[in-house]
């Protein structure tokens, strides 16, 4: 079953109400955002990650290719990157390539970092900042420990701030398997983790994997209370049967 992207609506003036400080209310503001523009579903995507010239890291039938910015030049930059089949950049918003990137045909996914004790005005003020850049999605990433009740504001704000950004994901490898899923409830709507056939029990050295299997990431979103989807190259999402 295929399901095909909803229009974006028109994003109400005054969207972000910090007047109402609870974080679940913001909690709710947020995911009715993403239902207006998305529709009540979760997704995620098998990729892999282009490390240097002809090293990659994930399967070669992924449905999306992507490079971080801190490999571009192990890689001879976006130009290489592109004659390898990258179709996603992702790195910070400040970083020269991510205007680069986006000029050049790619898609942005925007890291976007963020530390305990920073203000709800600070971090509006960051991301007012970031508006600009023509982004397709935004990867809110913390700076040392992230702290849940603290991270989950944040993607509420996040979603809120740039109605014009159309995805908001959550690192498992940065914030682990529950947090992430916790995410889904504050705006996120896909998944960024590598998508495995088997992993191994996460154990000892293993203890802070962050790939999942598919199974898992079906699971990570139901249990989210979202339609569990994947999304293919060509941007289809088809829902994932029981």
């Amino acid at each position: 079953m295929s399901i095909e992207p909803r229009a974006l609506p028109t994003p109400a003036p005054g969207a972000v109400t910090l007047d109402a400080q609870d974080l679940f209310a913001l909690g709710r503001q947020a995911s009715a955002a993403r239902e207006a523009r998305l529709g009540r579903r979760g997704s995620f995507v098998r990729s892999r990650q282009l490390l240097g010239p002809a090293s990659w890291r994930g399967p070669r039938d992924a449905a999306e290719s992507f490079v971080d910015d801190g490999d571009l030049a192990a890689i001879g930059g976006l130009p290489a990157a592109r004659a390898a089949g990258i179709d996603l950049f992702v790195g910070a918003p400040e970083a020269a390539g991510a205007q680069a990137a986006a000029a050049a045909g790619l898609r942005v996914l925007l890291r976007f970092p963020y530390r305990l004790g920073e203000t709800d005005g600070q971090r509006l003020d960051r991301l007012a900042a970031i508006a600009a850049v023509p982004a397709w999605g935004l990867l809110p990433t913390p700076v040392g420990e992230p702290y849940g009740l603290d991270t989950l504001r944040l993607f509420a704000l996040c979603r809120l701030a740039l109605p014009k950004v159309p995805h908001l994901l959550a690192d498992v490898g940065a914030l682990g398997p529950r947090l992430a899923q916790m995410a889904f409830g504050f705006g996120a709507d896909e998944i960024f983790a590598p998508i495995v056939a088997e992993r191994a029990l996460r154990l000892g050295a293993n203890a802070h994997n962050p790939a999942l299997t598919r199974k898992e990431a079906v699971t990570l979103i139901r249990g989210a209370g979202l339609t569990a989807c994947e999304r293919f190259s060509d941007g289809r999402l088809e829902e994932v049967a029981s």
